[in-house]
């Protein structure tokens, strides 16, 4: 499957219209993902270890979803043969969401990650790791650290530095000290793009490490994410993701409407990262997530957003159609928002079958 690139909406005499389906806003279960695999401490196929993972992988995504905070951590097993095992499901998840998508994890971590004992993926939804070294005991590392970026803003520099650090300065306290150590929060400060923004903790950590964690992630979001539309910082003990769009479901917790004075001088012990400078790694199935498909009838605009859907076979179809077909056109979702003025009310044109409809 080829990844095709963003061209801009074609002018026409008439006025375009964007009909934006209510799934926009759902999160795929087929989410982009990350994975990091350990270089040495191989199993063998038909070992102890993996019978104790496959012991983990059927009772350690039913535990996360029974749990009120969707979050659950598990040893397996005796030495040498011992597997710790960590998952937790975002803040805004539901139970049945959140068994199905730890599941998920477990069968593409075993497949990312063949024979290895030290293994962690992350998703958007979901994060999951497993070793046979007992990393549950130290919850101040925060590693294995994953970097992801979108594309510039155009806006100045040191202003989008100012608009990342009032986020997660601002929702730290705020997400430490809730009980499922998360939260979110949208931005609205003068004429200054609108960002929306999501931490979590995980949540057996006491508030003051939580915090702790926040800092680091704050650290490194200011050296590797200044500038940037959107992006993730992701560890195992607490993440962060902020776009120009609403991701998460419900509405955010905190606004901020006040612009930070200045930004203190970046820490640079931050963890060493992998950085990923897009979107989705490469070699992920699922199209680029914030990548929008448009078709055009009768000068109406139909987008349909694949990140709203969690079937991989229609990911498949729909990418075949845009492949063959020359309606098929590839928008970048801050393309919509600008052409939209961010989905305003003065561009509402009213409710058609679809979901509302905007003049652009």
């Amino acid at each position: 499957m080829k990844f095709l690139p963003s061209v801009h909406l074609p002018c026409h005499p008439w006025m375009a219209m964007v009909i934006l389906p209510l799934l926009l806003l759902l999160v795929p279960l087929a989410a982009a993902q990350w994975s990091s695999c350990s270089k040495s401490d191989d199993y063998k196929s038909n070992s102890t270890y993996v019978a104790n993972l496959s012991l983990l992988s059927s009772t350690l995504p039913k535990k996360a979803a029974s749990s009120t905070t969707l979050f659950a951590t598990s040893i397996m097993g005796n030495f040498p043969d011992i597997v710790y095992a960590l998952t937790l499901c975002r803040g805004d998840s539901n139970a049945s969401a959140c068994e199905s998508r730890v599941t998920t994890a477990f069968q593409d971590l075993l497949r990312l990650c063949p024979y290895k004992k030290n293994a962690a993926v992350y998703y958007d939804p979901c994060m999951l790791k497993f070793s046979n070294k007992n990393f549950l005991a130290t919850t101040t590392v925060n590693d294995p650290l994953f970097i992801v970026n979108t594309k510039n803003f155009t806006t100045n520099a040191d202003i989008t530095q100012r608009l990342l650090f009032t986020l997660i300065n601002s929702m730290a306290q705020l997400a430490a000290n809730s009980l499922r150590r998360f939260t979110t929060s949208r931005l609205d400060v003068g004429s200054s793009p609108t960002l929306y923004c999501l931490m979590q903790c995980m949540p057996d950590l006491i508030p003051h490490d939580c915090e702790s964690c926040f800092q680091d992630i704050l650290n490194s979001t200011l050296e590797y994410l200044g500038g940037k539309q959107g992006g993730r910082v992701l560890g195992t003990r607490c993440y962060m993701r902020y776009e120009m769009y609403p991701f998460f479901q419900g509405d955010p917790k905190l606004r901020i409407i006040n612009l930070a004075p200045h930004v203190p001088t970046i820490n640079n012990t931050t963890t060493p990262a992998t950085v990923y400078p897009q979107s989705q790694p490469p070699d992920a199935a699922p199209p680029p997530e914030g990548k929008v498909t448009v078709q055009e009838h009768n000068g109406k605009v139909s987008i349909n957003n694949q990140a709203a859907t969690n079937r991989p076979e229609e990911y498949a179809l729909v990418w075949r159609l845009e492949e063959r077909s020359s309606e098929f056109t590839l928008f970048d979702f801050p393309e919509i928002l600008q052409a939209t003025h961010n989905f305003s009310k003065e561009n509402l044109l009213g409710q058609g079958g679809f979901g509302p409809v905007y003049k652009v």
